[in-house]
């Protein structure tokens, strides 16, 4: 659900990270304030605000009694204020608008003999579906996995809905369709480039981590970075009391993703799927050719030999985590993570080029 008193801008055309996400993040919240001031808003002044691998910029009102909607007069004034302030050029900036409140749900497992190919006439089939089950109504539907040729090959697939939050709870405990009775889960979102804040896998939701611990982005151990402290009680950094990356030889970073001497937050990580490449006149990149790895699940398929070309504008990123590393004995003690099977609502990504992790010594 999304935080209550917040609204977006979404880029226009392909949506790629934005150079200066850190600057925007760090003092849009102040221009907002100022431009509200002079426009003698009496509402509260107090933000902050995100921007995600998609270069899409959130803004949150810390009092969470004001809904957003109270800022809307003041949208178009914010939106001359930004593009001042960030001037783009090649990739726009979309007008302010409110965050979406509707909710994704997955219903996986459905025969696709029985279903429309054409998704034009897939949201109002599934709609009718559950209108007659459930008395409730959705809002859109569409198969999870984009690409009709993939589809064609298998013989089950998945479909995401969104509907109002109220309506939630009417379809988590399942609906009839086909005269079978399916499970309906949340549809958590991710980026390519967006990381877990558990397991700090790629691409992955944390709400789906398979891992039953944390690991540390400092030096890939079962613990917190919090909790991450230098072997040296002389560390020259003070390392030994507080985590510091790179405090000294005595403890030097692990990347839990590439086997490297960085942290796992490094954004120069040879792991880090490359975001997509915006086209020059402005159209969206295709859509990916792979299989949904939900769907693969019940077929009992074999897993695409061909990764995706590339990652169409969805609704919600759904992408798989990158490839762990290479089965066998850890060269790093206490670095294995649970990936298993395929995890829900997630699309194919590129797989990473193989890597032999580095062994440190005293680590063999």
């Amino acid at each position: 659900m999304p935080i209550k008193g917040a609204w977006f801008r979404p880029r226009d055309r392909t949506p790629f990270p934005h150079p200066d996400a850190l600057t925007i993040a760090a003092t849009f919240p102040d221009i907002a304030a100022r431009v509200l001031r002079e426009s003698k808003c009496l509402l509260p002044l107090g933000f902050s605000a995100t921007v995600n691998p998609r270069g899409s910029v959130s803004l949150t009102v810390t009092n969470k009694a004001t809904p957003a909607a109270s800022y809307a007069p003041y949208f178009d004034s914010l939106t001359r204020a930004r593009n001042q302030s960030f001037p783009v050029r090649e990739n726009p900036w979309c007008t302010l608008v409110l965050t979406p409140t509707s909710v994704q749900l997955a219903i996986p497992g459905l025969l696709l003999r029985f279903l429309p190919q054409d998704e034009e006439e897939l949201f109002p089939y599934i709609r009718q579906t559950i209108l007659n089950d459930k008395a409730t109504q959705i809002l859109s539907a569409r198969y999870l996995n984009p690409s009709r040729d993939s589809r064609a090959t298998k013989q089950a697939t998945s479909v995401v809905v969104t509907v109002d939050p109220q309506n939630v709870s009417a379809l988590t405990s399942g609906v009839v369709i086909l005269s079978e009775k399916r499970k309906v889960e949340l549809a958590f979102s991710s980026s390519r480039t967006s990381q877990c804040k558990n397991g700090w896998r790629y691409g992955q939701a944390y709400q789906r981590c398979p891992a039953t611990h944390p690991t540390c982005t400092i030096c890939a151990l079962h613990h917190t970075c919090a909790a991450h402290r230098c072997q040296n009680p002389t560390c020259p950094r003070r390392g030994n009391n507080k985590p510091v990356p790179s405090c000294c030889p005595t403890s030097p970073p692990y990347c839990c993703n590439c086997g490297n001497d960085h942290t796992a937050t490094f954004r120069e990580c040879p792991a880090r799927p490359l975001p997509p490449v915006p086209s020059r006149t402005g159209s969206p990149a295709p859509a990916p050719t792979g299989q949904d790895p939900m769907d693969l699940a019940v077929d009992g398929g074999p897993a695409p030999t061909t990764p995706p070309s590339g990652s169409g504008p969805l609704a919600v990123d759904l992408v798989t985590p990158r490839q762990p590393p290479p089965a066998g004995p850890s060269t790093r003690p206490g670095t294995t993570h649970g990936f298993g099977g395929p995890l829900l609502l997630e699309e194919p990504s590129p797989s990473p080029a193989p890597f032999t992790p580095r062994v440190r010594p005293g680590n063999e």
